[in-house]
């Protein structure tokens, strides 16, 4: 299955980013905007696990967790990679105002690559993807909506647990299911 391991969004954080992706992104067949039900904050992409494999993996998740203390995020501005001249993904950025995004990030990194898993050879950079480009048309929506939305800011959310995620791909687009959550250490 393809996996992926994240942070949920409470809906007091999840909520501002509905209404700038309902009320105040073009629509345009040049972006695919992600839904509701896809925002979140990715800790590390697997990609296919199998199923022997995802016992390993929940079991490096909760090893990981568990070291790791509940920790504070809240969203802060707008961005794209890989730069704004050239913009493929259109982002929300995320304050980790203690760390604990990469902190999770940096002791799971050895633990999954042990797995069989690819290291992550970028910086960590937690952030929540609101859209893709699908061509330098959808780029230029992007750069338009840079300069004119206004950046999102909300109150801090308290991260509590880890979420492995099951993502299908669809034709109407990626279907996230929770396949397995993980306290954090001293929350459970």
């Amino acid at each position: 299955m393809r996996t992926f391991i994240a942070v949920e969004l409470e809906p007091a954080l999840r909520s501002p980013l509905v209404k700038l992706l309902k009320q105040v992104f073009p629509a345009s067949p040049e972006v695919r905007w992600c839904t509701q039900d896809q925002l979140h904050i990715t800790l590390k992409f697997l990609g296919e696990v199998s199923d022997p494999q995802f016992g390993s993996v929940c079991e490096a998740v909760t090893a990981v967790s568990a070291q790791v203390e509940p920790f504070s995020v809240r969203i802060k501005g707008l961005g794209c990679f890989p730069d704004p001249r050239r913009p493929r993904v259109l982002w929300c950025g995320v304050e980790d105002l203690s760390d604990g995004c990469r902190r999770w990030v940096e002791l799971a990194d050895p633990l999954l690559t042990k797995l069989g898993f690819q290291p992550e050879n970028r910086v960590f950079t937690p952030h929540i993807t609101l859209g893709r480009a699908r061509s330098p048309a959808g780029g230029r929506v992007f750069q338009s909506v840079l300069q004119s939305a206004p950046p999102p800011e909300t109150e801090a959310m308290r991260v509590r647990e880890v979420v492995v995620f099951e993502s299908r791909l669809l034709p109407s687009g990626a279907q996230y299911r929770p396949a397995f959550k993980a306290p954090l250490g001293g929350s459970g």
